[in-house]
């Protein structure tokens, strides 16, 4: 455990690259996959820990320098969080299922193929949170909602607020989870919940996050009525798989018009299509925010008074070339979020499990006495035996002495720059020192 303080050495020194994704404005340190040990009976899982030890500058933007920063507020001085106000997106009904377009995304394609991109922050969960779920999946992506993760590990940029008919506060808000559905992973649409008090507060909403009810019956008629046991809302959009006979169906999204619960009635005149024979799916997604068109499904935990206001606040962004990086809390924040995709390039130390554990270790044959009389020191401490501890400080010092010389001796051959060395930063013969003499 003290290996990681003690060894961020020259030789553990790296380049961390990834490729950013559309919109997405934040991501987590990487993790190693959980690790298996030993055999049965004795087998024991070790679990994920970061392939880095930490990041530093400068940091890479396409091969772009740009600021690198560790204090959230330089960051956010230079970069404030944008919260969008109140907007009313609707209006109560007297129920809790509601559809609509966030305004001000209004016209969106729901996949923008070309930047830029006016995009919604997204809901994040950290690094804790994806040790949590016991999958080194990030995001996470789910056909409901994963209650595991510790509310404090959630980060939420969307909320959805309102008053039931006692005048308390109604709050949905994005979990940082997102949409899988028949094993499809929507990285579009971001999972809302019902948030509530630390350490696993936060719940589903009504109704889940993706539902299958099957088919056996539909009618030719101006509106094509189904015969359906669902639970689907008026209004919300459901795709038709398998359906025999009336195959016109498949594949398509229809919007609910009436549900007896028994039947379900879609917005598509079925007069001309070829008689229904057997089979068939109706399936539906809900409680979700796309993070692009702004389309939101949601169900409110409780129904929402007729003519009651339902408002949106977000945080919001114009997607561009990023210029500047946080990290804070194990994860790197990108300043404007990216539209395209933009590799990230940053210095990094290595964990020493990095290379313990595979062929790596080779090249770091130095270190072995190091490490062996660390780990003997670590033991004897732990079992009292002073004695013996204070024999062999003395040898542990001296290894650590000349480990650390040798990765001293590497960062002392580069020059020191003065004003007289030419490094890059002179100008027609003239020394620059901010930004131009």
């Amino acid at each position: 455990m003290d290996v990681d303080a003690r060894m961020q050495l020259f030789d553990l020194k790296t380049t961390y690259q990834f490729q950013t994704s559309p919109g997405v404005d934040q991501y987590n340190m990487p993790l190693y996959d959980v690790q298996i040990e030993g055999s049965a009976p004795n087998q024991a899982n070790i679990n994920s820990y970061p392939v880095y030890q930490g990041f530093m500058g400068p940091a890479y933007i396409n091969g772009v320098q740009v600021p690198f920063e560790t204090q959230r507020s330089n960051f956010f001085n230079i970069w404030p969080n944008f919260v969008q106000n109140n907007q009313v997106v609707a209006t109560g009904n007297g129920g809790n299922f509601y559809t609509f377009t966030v305004p001000f995304l209004s016209g969106t394609t729901p996949t923008p193929l070309n930047p830029p991109l006016n995009g919604i922050l997204r809901g994040h969960v950290d690094i804790t949170g994806i040790i949590s779920t016991g999958a080194n999946q990030d995001p996470v992506f789910g056909s409901t909602l994963d209650t595991s993760i510790p509310s404090t590990s959630i980060y939420p940029a969307v909320y959805i607020t309102s008053l039931d008919a006692n005048g308390n506060s109604i709050v949905v808000q994005d979990s940082g989870q997102f949409l899988q559905t028949n094993g499809t992973n929507l990285a579009n649409y971001g999972l809302l919940m019902q948030p509530g008090n630390a350490p696993f507060g936060y719940s589903a909403l009504p109704n889940g996050y993706v539902s299958s009810f099957a088919i056996t019956g539909a009618t030719q008629a101006s509106q094509c009525v189904l015969t359906c046991t669902s639970t689907f809302q008026v209004g919300q959009t459901i795709t038709i798989t398998g359906v025999g006979g009336m195959t016109e169906l498949n594949g398509n999204a229809y919007q609910v018009v009436a549900n007896s619960g028994t039947t379900v009635t879609i917005n598509v005149n079925s007069t001309g299509f070829t008689a229904y024979t057997a089979g068939g799916l109706a399936n539906g997604i809900q409680n979700y925010i796309n993070y692009l068109s702004g389309e939101v499904s949601v169900t409110m935990p409780t129904s929402i008074p007729q003519g009651e206001n339902i408002n949106l606040q977000c945080y919001f962004f114009q997607s561009g070339l990023p210029r500047s990086v946080l990290f804070y809390n194990n994860v790197l924040t990108l300043r404007s979020p990216p539209d395209r995709q933009y590799l990230v390039q940053l210095d990094a130390y290595l964990s020493p499990c990095a290379f313990l554990t595979s062929t790596a270790a080779i090249p770091f044959g130095y270190m072995s006495e190091y490490i062996a009389r660390g780990a003997a020191r670590k033991i004897l401490s732990d079992t009292g035996d002073v004695e013996q501890l204070q024999f062999y400080e003395p040898l542990f010092k001296e290894q650590e002495l000349l480990v650390w010389k040798r990765s001293q001796r590497q960062w002392t051959s580069t020059r020191t720059q003065t004003i007289y060395s030419n490094h890059g930063n002179i100008s027609n013969g003239v020394y620059n020192t901010s930004g131009g003499l």
